[in-house]
């Protein structure tokens, strides 16, 4: 990876606090705005603005889970000014609002993928999820593919979900769990029609603490899913690398009259 990438990435994930704009990070990797953004998006598949943002939209969120910080102190320590823009943004971006996505059920389901922290559901509350989740209005289609794992990974459970962005901030569109060993097929139905992004991610079985190894791969890009169309992936995982842009987002999704979807509490 270019080193002005991997600096301007440190840059962010140290100073994403501060009032950073792209200028300034370019200044600072001693490059130009335009060059800085094209090489940036290359290397790690989205712009530096949007990097920037799901670094801090991925602070917010630990915070709003792991402390009792009111939304204002929480905006301040993440890099925003206003709590109105903030707000705005959060609910905009993720399906829910900052009070809403401090429901225990969030947190119950929730998939983190970061170099430092990840984790991932445990199979049965995954699949009661999977289960649960409301029906997708409107035309649907199907997305079939392949993921493969390396070998010395073993027996992994995994989650294949479809966002509507390459850096998800809210719940799936759709979602489909199972266990996998290597190389496996899977088919994920009810996929609302139009361009989305397939993510795949995994642990080891063997390895299912909250800071254990996760395995991640994605189409990067938005792939098109129309009627007629066949889609089909194949998903490469590798571990998550600290270039990764880190993101957190929950299973449980929003119900239109009650925030998140009631899902029944299990004791892991």
């Amino acid at each position: 990876m270019d080193r002005s990438v991997r600096q301007a990435i440190y840059t962010m994930h140290k100073r994403y606090s501060e009032s950073l704009t792209l200028n300034q990070i370019a200044a600072e990797v001693f490059v130009s705005p335009y060059h800085f953004s094209r090489v940036f998006a290359r290397a790690t598949g989205v712009p530096p603005g949007r990097y920037l943002t799901s670094v801090r939209l991925f602070a917010a969120k630990k915070l709003l889970l792991t402390t009792d910080l009111t939304v204002s102190d929480i905006v301040c320590g993440v890099g925003y000014n206003s709590v109105g823009t903030f707000t705005s943004r959060f609910t905009r971006a993720v399906g829910l609002s900052p009070t809403q996505y401090r429901d225990p059920r969030v947190a119950e389901l929730l998939v983190v993928v970061s170099h430092e922290y990840s984790c991932l559901p445990g199979m049965d509350e995954m699949r009661r999820a999977r289960f649960l989740k409301p029906k997708n209005s409107g035309p649907c289609h199907t997305i079939s593919g392949a993921v493969e794992l390396p070998e010395e990974v073993g027996p992994a459970d995994v989650l294949v979900s479809v966002f509507p962005e390459s850096v998800p901030q809210g719940s799936p569109v759709a979602f489909e769990v199972f266990s996998a060993t290597g190389r496996a097929e899977f088919t994920i139905t009810d996929v609302p029609l139009g361009p989305h992004v397939v993510i795949a991610t995994a642990v080891p079985t063997s390895d299912r603490t909250r800071s254990g190894r996760m395995f991640m791969s994605s189409t990067r890009h938005p792939i098109r899913i129309a009627r007629g169309l066949r889609t089909y992936v194949h998903l490469l995982l590798e571990e998550v690398q600290e270039t990764d842009a880190p993101f957190s987002v929950t299973l449980a999704g929003p119900s239109p009259a009650s925030g998140p979807a009631c899902v029944r509490k299990t004791v892991a």
